[in-house]
C-alpha cells in the first residue's frame, strides 16, 4: 500500500480499459471463492437514459482483485446496457457460469456513489437476505469501517434487490453471499482525499482476505 498513489492507481483502471476496449466484459481467475464484481466501471444505458461511468468502482475491483487473488468480472465497453439492471445480458451469463464452475461463495459488486450523498459508503444486502449464509462477514466489515470514521448507511440510498447483480445472483444461488458497496466519489475520485480512499483500500482488502 505505501509505494502506490493516486495517479498509479487510476493508471491501471485506464490501462486494463485500453487493453480490453474492445470486449464487453473481462473475467480474470481467482485462487479464493470470492468474486468482485465492477459493472460500472465504463458509461452505460438504462431504459435509454445515458448513466456516467464510475472509475472508482473499477479502480477498487482492480486494486482488491490484484491484492486478495480474487476473482474479477468487469465491463470494459458500452453496449448500450446495464448489467446491473438488465436481466439477460452477456455480464450476467459469464458471471453465473463462473459462480458455478468455481464454487464462488462469496459476491462483491462494487459502485461509485454521487458525491452529493450523506455517506462514505452504502451497503446494499436487501434488509439482510442477501447475506444470510454468513451475517458475522457483514458485522466485521461494517464494524470495521465505522471504527475507522466512515460514514455508513445500510440499503440507503441503494439496497441491492431482486433486480440487482446482487440480488439476481442471490436468488439463482440461495447459498451465495452478495454485497453491493457503494463507495463515494468524492473519496475514489479526488487526489486531496487520498488518504482516506487508502484506509478504506486497506480495510476491504483485509476484510477479503479473512473471507471463507
Amino acid at each position: 500500500m505505501n509505494n502506490i498513489n493516486f495517479e498509479k492507481l487510476h493508471k491501471k483502471r485506464k490501462r486494463f480499459l485500453d487493453e480490453n476496449k474492445n470486449k464487453d466484459h473481462v473475467l480474470k481467475k481467482g485462487q479464493n471463492t470470492v468474486l468482485i464484481s465492477a459493472p460500472h466501471g465504463v458509461m452505460q444505458y438504462r431504459l435509454g437514459k445515458r448513466k456516467f461511468k464510475e472509475i472508482g468502482s473499477l479502480t477498487t475491483a482492480l486494486y482488491l482483485q490484484e491484492r486478495t487473488n480474487s476473482f474479477l468480472i468487469a465491463k470494459t465497453k458500452c453496449n448500450f446496457d446495464d448489467a446491473n439492471y438488465d436481466e439477460n445480458c452477456a455480464y450476467r451469463k459469464t458471471m453465473q457460469k463462473n459462480i458455478a464452475q468455481n464454487n464462488i461463495k462469496y459476491l462483491i459488486d462494487v459502485h461509485g456513489l454521487a458525491e452529493k450523498r450523506k455517506c462514505d459508503v452504502n451497503l446494499g444486502i436487501h434488509l439482510g437476505e442477501n447475506i444470510q449464509s454468513n451475517p458475522k462477514a457483514f458485522d466485521l466489515l461494517n464494524s470495521e469501517l465505522v471504527k475507522n470514521g466512515f460514514v455508513v448507511l445500510i440499503d440507503q440510498p441503494f439496497m441491492a434487490g431482486s433486480r440487482t447483480i446482487s440480488g439476481t445472483m442471490k436468488d439463482k444461488y440461495p447459498r451465495l453471499w452478495t454485497i453491493q458497496i457503494e463507495i463515494n466519489c468524492g473519496i475514489t475520485n479526488k487526489p486531496e482525499n487520498f488518504e482516506k480512499y487508502k484506509r478504506l483500500l486497506t480495510i476491504l482488502e483485509n476484510w477479503v482476505n479473512k473471507l471463507d
